[in-house]
């Protein structure tokens, strides 16, 4: 485990692979959609160098995190979700937001299976390098809907509608108050419409406003939290680009934005990109942290070198064995992090020591509730959850890492083997 985090392209490009493997080791991390249309979107580009675009953007997916990383559903999806009412912001903020869980039942025990969804799928054929053509395709479209929109356009629209009366703001951080101004001061129903169209959900306005009305008008902040951070976003980026607070502001930018849409499911945000570092923080919770990807790089790289000046037989026995927790030197970003979100760590003591016959059987339960768990109508809280179990594919070895004991990788592969 680790802080949850959300990087997108520049960060995870800047490391290499020693040095990716250590923030998969280190860190929870959250992968959004948006990420794969960065990435996916160079294989259309004619790159002069003496590697292909697959193989740079190949090189890209083996630095992705396989262990401890999630997908989080498309932003739209999340918005759909909030507005029908099956998704709670508050209930879920600094986790990603995955799908594909089922509630099953083994005897008298209810428990979660988190299979793996299409997100999932697409991540495990995307680090196996399968870069599909309809994946390339879904990647193409999202893009092109995204930097399709006329910028200029779109401020125009949002100000006439608002009102010309505000005035430019005179910095970032001036712009961002205004959008919370205007958005608590403007008429919550005509909000709720004009909002609804603007992000791109109009077939939900007649159902989420008679709901809406039903409740007796709640305030919308607190009604649909999700809804009004995607707005506020939208209505800060209007006021700036009137004015030169960005500069250069070009239609790539709207892929950038997007990854604002997903600050609510991580605890940690890394870019190096200029456009992040200047606006990402003014849309970050009080406990949420972003982290520079200079920072993050230069910190991985001493990880790097900490860990490998370990003796060779303590180095052998894997990451799993001496990088379960980071260093105990504050001096390391990571260890701040740990502290900030997983202030336990410290107090916790090392992982019990498992033998050869209990891990024996805990394989067989693992694969017992997989193979023999019939769906039921699920638990009302996790409370009453007996299990939860979640399927992922990971290479046993990347980069000069081992994950685990010589012992323990070759078990591994013999289960496998015998299944």
């Amino acid at each position: 485990m680790g802080p949850t985090l959300i990087f997108d392209k520049s960060s995870l490009e800047s490391l290499n692979l020693d040095e990716a493997v250590l923030l998969e080791q280190l860190y929870s991390s959250v992968i959004t959609p948006i990420f794969f249309v960065e990435c996916l979107g160079d294989l259309e580009k004619h790159i002069r160098s003496n590697s292909t675009t697959e193989q740079l953007v190949g090189s890209l997916a083996d630095r992705t995190p396989e262990c401890e990383c999630h997908v989080t559903v498309h932003h739209l999806d999340v918005l759909r979700a909030e507005l029908s009412g099956r998704f709670d912001m508050a209930m879920t903020l600094g986790r990603p937001y995955v799908k594909g869980g089922q509630a099953v039942q083994l005897g008298d025990q209810r428990g979660m299976i988190f299979r793996p969804s299409k997100e999932q799928e697409a991540l495990q054929r995307w680090m196996s390098r399968e870069f599909l053509e309809a994946e390339r395709g879904i990647a193409k479209w999202w893009r092109r809907a995204l930097t399709a929109i006329d910028l200029d356009a779109v401020a125009n629209a949002v100000m006439r509608e608002i009102g010309p009366h505000w005035r430019k703001p005179k910095s970032l951080e001036e712009a961002r108050a205004m959008a919370d101004i205007i958005i608590d001061n403007t008429d919550q129903q005509w909000l709720l419409g004009f909002g609804i169209d603007l992000l791109g959900v109009p077939e939900a306005k007649d159902w989420v406003m008679k709901d809406w009305i039903d409740r007796r008008r709640p305030p919308l902040r607190k009604h649909l939290p999700y809804f009004i951070f995607m707005l506020s976003i939208n209505i800060f980026f209007c006021l700036v680009l009137p004015t030169q607070l960005l500069k250069n502001v070009k239609p790539s930018h709207h892929i950038d934005l997007a990854y604002l849409y997903y600050l609510p499911f991580c605890s940690v945000f890394t870019s190096k990109d200029n456009f992040h570092v200047q606006i990402v923080p003014l849309f970050l919770d009080p406990t949420q942290t972003f982290v520079n990807g200079i920072e993050l790089k230069e910190d991985l790289k001493r990880l790097d070198e900490y860990y490998s000046a370990l003796p060779t037989e303590e180095f052998n026995q894997g990451l799993n064995h001496f990088a379960r927790n980071p260093p105990l030197d504050r001096t390391f970003l990571i260890t701040r992090l740990w502290d900030t979100y997983l202030p336990k760590w410290r107090t916790s003591g090392p992982p019990p020591v498992v033998n050869e016959q209990i891990q024996k059987a805990l394989l067989e339960m693992v694969n017992k509730i997989k193979d023999s768990s019939k769906p039921s109508g699920g638990a009302n809280s996790i409370e009453e959850l007996s299990y939860v179990t979640m399927e992922n594919k990971i290479h046993l070895r990347k980069g000069k890492w081992r994950r685990y004991s010589p012992e323990l990788e070759q078990r591994i592969i013999d289960g496998e083997k015998n299944r």
